[in-house]
């Protein structure tokens, strides 16, 4: 059928109509292509039963905290006592939806986890203080056996050498033979727990629990130390009977981690097993990503026939499936899909949110907000919010709404219907070798495209944005590569990384969330009807290293710039100024505003009435970064992240609180303001101490070593060597 359904319950009272119904609605008696009324009328009710349903929906949703809106946990939290801490919208739900079970359970190691986790939605791993602190051994004191504990250990008792390896001794002297820290473990193991590396899952235990630590004061050291009766700081005050140690993960910031790349193959290793699932769903193989990370399958995968869903994973290569099966995708990226199956009447390929290089079907192909960057091969289309670059094929029938598709594209001239479509040439970033990158707009693309799709956003696989997930964009844009834009604005780029600097040679550039080298644009200075400036740089939430617009206005929100900002008038709110300020000529700039922003110590200020008198909102103590661990040539060491490597420009949690919590709203200045990292640090604590025993105290410790996956163990038989 050529006709498309807008409503859910139409299609289905469609699909229960007898067969001669719904061709005698197809087809006139001459066999040409019919009205199909009866399908616009059915849609026309569906509609209002979609608008029932979606009501009767929201109602029950909204009668548990877990599923309500926003606007009703207050309500919720008032009936339950509960102390609403999180400044995560996610966070604040699972407090409330947890109230119960929490309390029932208070003054538990589970739930002080549970609650790090929820609270500051990161990974955590608990300590007791008690068992770091070293104890006098009673004589007789009965042991646990050791498969109990561990049965990765195998231990002779009757040499006393051995013993020292015993998971249960309370021994505060190490043992300098053998090294102790996390390693992989079986899921089945006693003495595994699962935990999220850099957003991998893994099964991990402690190794020699009375070794060497590998890595002193992370959350995988678990040697006794004496009681240490100073006040909690940095790096003191933690080995307490009466704290509990917190170690928490630190934030990546704008730049994620990179991707995790595996052969098909293995994705049912152990090392991946929490990481993608597979299973049958009504008689579908459903194969998901279940984690946080972008997960990449290098190699290329053939399908047998048969019915198959797959969410959330990325193919650099070919995905195939056989003659006479079915597809269904999710928020997938492949180079290339091909589906055989010859089928037209019911959609041999189904997607939704995905980005494909080449497409290939010989049956009825149903997408839904996907880009085809490159060529179409298609028999049957049925597409709405889409982008097709090239399409290949003859007689095309089907629908496709609020897309864009070639203006020669072989469409049959009866038999496909086009609604609210446009055939503008889409404009994309130069030089990009990876799918995605090749597949975001380009600032100065035509309007069409970027606003066309039915709820007014882009058309193609990022309708709904990259947040969480950005791209990166390799090479130089300067030179004849600059970015050419329109004076009144275009499209509004978010979520891209910068690999290399990037120039604009004119126009407006509003950028969200987004992350660049150096900055460097000739605009200047242009004024609306009303005489005010209009910024050349709009940006909100984002991260430079250097800005330089010597000729007109950068106007900056929750921004953080690492080394300088050159500009001829400059307005930032709640923004990190880690270097100068000045207009590239050795000046500063000529007038602007500053306000709730950490600004440098040499910055006068009077021109950007950025005084630092009593009553300034804007400080000028220096930021401190997160620092991380790398390895360099078989050498390690300890520094603060580079550019474009993850964490770069988040904030140390021992960062000035006029930083931490300078903002206007309270919240941390800079470009990660909107992930509420310092917010977050002070909630899980406070709501620790609600859950914990009396006189009991939370101390936080952001470890780095719960971004690394712990080894594999090659040999355990001579104490554990990796």
């Amino acid at each position: 059928m050529s006709y498309s359904f807008d409503s859910r319950f139409g299609r289905q009272l469609y699909d229960m109509l007898p067969e001669v119904y719904r061709t005698r609605d197809r087809y006139d008696p001459h066999g040409d292509a019919g009205s199909e009324d009866l399908a616009r009328y059915l849609d026309a009710h569906g509609h209002l039963l979609d608008l029932i349903q979606a009501t009767l929906r929201r109602q029950l949703d909204d009668t548990l905290p877990a599923t309500s809106q926003a606007w009703l946990l207050p309500y919720f939290a008032q009936l339950l006592a509960v102390n609403i801490v999180s400044p995560d919208p996610q966070g604040k739900h699972d407090e409330v939806a947890h109230a119960v079970s929490w309390r029932q359970r208070k003054g538990t190691l589970k739930v002080a986890e549970e609650i790090v986790e929820a609270v500051g939605n990161m990974e955590a791993e608990i300590q007791e203080g008690w068992q770091r602190v070293a104890v006098t051994p009673r004589i007789g004191m009965p042991l646990t056996p050791v498969a109990v504990v561990d049965d990765a250990l195998d231990i002779d008792e009757r040499f006393a050498s051995r013993m020292a390896r015993h998971p249960s001794l309370p021994a505060a002297t190490v043992d300098l033979r053998r090294p102790s820290r996390a390693v992989e473990a079986l899921p089945t193991n006693p003495a595994a727990k699962v935990s999220r590396f850099g957003g991998l899952s893994l099964a991990w235990r402690q190794l020699n629990r009375h070794g060497a630590p590998c890595f002193p004061g992370s959350f995988d050291d678990v040697s006794r130390r004496s009681v240490d009766l100073r006040d909690v700081d940095s790096g003191h005050g933690r080995y307490h009977h009466k704290r509990v140690l917190v170690y928490v993960a630190p934030p990546d910031g704008l730049i994620p981690f990179d991707a995790i790349e595996l052969v098909w193959e293995e994705r049912l290793d152990s090392l991946y097993q929490h990481l993608i699932s597979h299973s049958v769903e009504n008689g579908v193989q459903v194969i998901r990503n279940n984690s946080a990370r972008v997960v990449t399958i290098s190699n290329n995968v053939e399908l047998a026939a048969g019915l198959y869903r797959i969410e959330g994973l990325n193919f650099a290569g070919e995905l195939k499936v056989a003659s006479g099966g079915r597809l269904t995708l999710g928020a997938v990226e492949a180079v290339r899909v091909d589906v055989a199956t010859a089928a037209l009447d019911e959609p041999v390929i189904s997607a939704s949110d995905c980005l494909f290089g080449e497409l290939s079907c010989g049956g009825l192909v149903q997408l839904e907000r996907c880009t085809v960057r490159d060529d179409a091969f298609l028999t049957a289309l049925d597409a709405r919010d889409c982008l097709f670059t090239a399409i290949v094929g003859s007689d095309i029938r089907g629908v496709i709404e609020f897309s864009r598709y070639p203006a020669d594209a072989p469409f049959s001239a009866d038999g496909m219907t086009i609604e609210d479509c446009v055939t503008d040439a889409p404009l994309f970033f130069d030089h990009q070798s990876g799918l995605a990158a090749r597949s975001v707009l380009a600032p100065d693309c035509p309007p069409g495209i970027w606003q066309g799709a039915a709820n007014g956003g882009e058309m193609g696989g990022f309708n709904r944005g990259r947040e969480g997930r950005p791209v990166r964009l390799a090479g130089d844009f300067t030179g004849p590569d600059a970015l050419h834009l329109a004076d009144a604005g275009g499209l509004v780029l978010c979520d891209v990384i910068f690999e290399g600097n990037v120039a604009v040679a004119g126009g407006r550039l509003a950028l969200r969330r987004c992350v660049l080298p150096n900055l460097a644009m000739e605009t200047g200075l242009a004024f609306a009807a009303d005489d005010a400036a209009l910024p050349a740089l709009d940006a909100q939430d984002c991260l430079f290293t250097r800005i330089a617009l010597p000729s007109g206005l950068a106007r900056l929100e929750y921004c953080t710039v690492m080394q300088q900002a050159h500009c001829l008038q400059l307005q930032a709110s709640d923004c990190i100024f880690a270097g100068d300020i000045g207009d590239g000529a050795g000046g500063e700039p000529e007038s602007g505003c500053l306000r709730y922003s950490r600004i440098p110590a040499t910055l006068d200020g009077t021109s950007l009435n950025a005084g630092a008198g009593r009553n300034s909102t804007n400080t000028r103590q220096g930021p401190v970064f997160a620092r991380f661990d790398y390895c360099s040539g078989g050498a390690h060491q300890q520094r603060v992240a580079a550019y474009g490597e993850a964490g770069y420009g988040v904030l140390d949690r021992h960062s000035p609180p006029a930083i931490r919590f300078g903002a206007e709203d309270g919240g941390e200045m800079g470009a990660h303001h909107h992930r509420y990292y310092s917010l977050k640090f002070e909630a899980m604590q406070d709501k620790l101490i609600e859950f914990l025993p009396v006189g009991m105290e939370p101390v936080l410790i952001v470890d780095r070593r719960l971004l690394s996956l712990p080894p594999e163990i090659k040999n355990s038989s001579n104490g554990g060597s990796t």
